[in-house]
């Protein structure tokens, strides 16, 4: 008898913690659905580490067992899912083997990429309507609903590679770069922020002009060091950058910047004026908002181009200008 009703206690204890661990409803920390995507010959392994790394399930092994059991290994469709708050691991079972997902495309958005560009990028690989695009990144009404204080959307869209579902909108896909924006800074660099006395428009301003200096990755960090000393020494930043943002968006012409652009009257001119201009001037990547936000540590002050790739810094002017001198050598005899 004793061992029946032992029997049945472990029995009932077994059952209880399976629909315990599979039918419970199971909570993120996001508010809405979770936007998911599972790619074409996606393996139950992949969707299950994914699933697990972007904290929908935080069980590989039970949300596996759920997938086996459901015979899912050969049944999961690729496209775009929106995982529903609450979901039990059989109920996500399901919905990955018989529900709908959108389908999607796979975009890849160049770091430091122009607003206007990005605007042609979608227009080339989602048919999205590129004059829609640029008037609602400028559209102030839009801007506000989404916490922004600026006159423009240019620098607050992260790029990086995501999928967009075919039906996407020029407002969601808008929305959903500044959600991605918001993401990156997370909770350690909003501290980082907090101690530079920076705001995430500042940060994404001097990021832009940073990516809009170079290419080189390696240089970002002390490039961003050159104009923190700048700008605690009072100086101005002189970059070029800001000045071909003021060629492209009000003179229209290619970006080469002549001795009278350097004149242009414009909040945006840093020649003219000290401090960061008003807003962003493209759309930085991550590394560069890293480096504005760590910057490397010298006595540098200037840099100049050395016509083979690259940058000369210099801590003086004296040899910022000599470094200028061999940047102009170097190009005359490349001629």
């Amino acid at each position: 008898m004793k061992k029946r009703v032992l029997f049945l206690g472990t029995l009932g204890t077994l059952t209880g913690l399976f629909f315990y661990i599979f039918f419970t409803p199971t909570h993120y920390k996001q508010i809405g659905p979770v936007e998911f995507f599972i790619q074409k010959g996606a393996t139950l392994t992949s969707v299950v580490d994914q699933l697990y790394k972007t904290k929908v399930i935080n069980s590989k092994l039970a949300f596996k067992a759920a997938a086996l059991m459901s015979n899912a290994e050969t049944g999961i469709k690729a496209g775009r899912y929106e995982i529903p708050n609450g979901l039990s691991y059989f109920g996500l079972v399901d919905l990955i083997i018989k529900g709908q997902p959108e389908e999607a495309t796979l975009v890849t958005i160049q770091e430091g990429i122009w607003q206007h560009n990005l605007a042609k990028l979608f227009a080339k690989e989602m048919n999205i309507d590129e004059d829609e695009f640029n008037v609602l990144s400028k559209d102030q009404q839009f801007i506000k609903s989404l916490g922004i204080n600026s006159s423009t959307l240019e620098g607050f869209l992260l790029p990086d590679t995501y999928y967009f579902n075919n039906s996407s909108t020029a407002e969601d896909i808008l929305r959903k770069l500044y959600r991605e924006t918001q993401k990156f800074f997370n909770d350690t660099l909003k501290d980082k922020m907090k101690a530079r006395g920076m705001t995430m428009k500042e940060v994404l301003t001097l990021a832009s002009i940073v990516d809009g200096e170079t290419n080189i990755e390696s240089e970002f960090k002390t490039i961003a060091g050159v104009y923190h000393n700048r700008l605690k020494k009072g100086m101005r930043l002189q970059a070029d950058p800001t000045v071909q943002y003021l060629i492209r968006t009000k003179r229209r012409r290619a970006n080469k910047v002549y001795y009278k652009d350097l004149e242009i009257d414009s909040p945006y001119n840093t020649y003219r004026n000290k401090g960061l201009p008003p807003s962003p001037i493209n759309n930085p990547g991550k590394l560069a908002i890293l480096a504005a936000l760590e910057p490397e540590k010298h006595n540098y002050y200037y840099f100049c181009a050395t016509g083979n790739g690259g940058h000369k810094f210099a801590k003086t002017l004296s040899e910022h200008n000599k470094n200028v001198r061999d940047y102009r050598r170097n190009r005359r005899r490349k001629r």
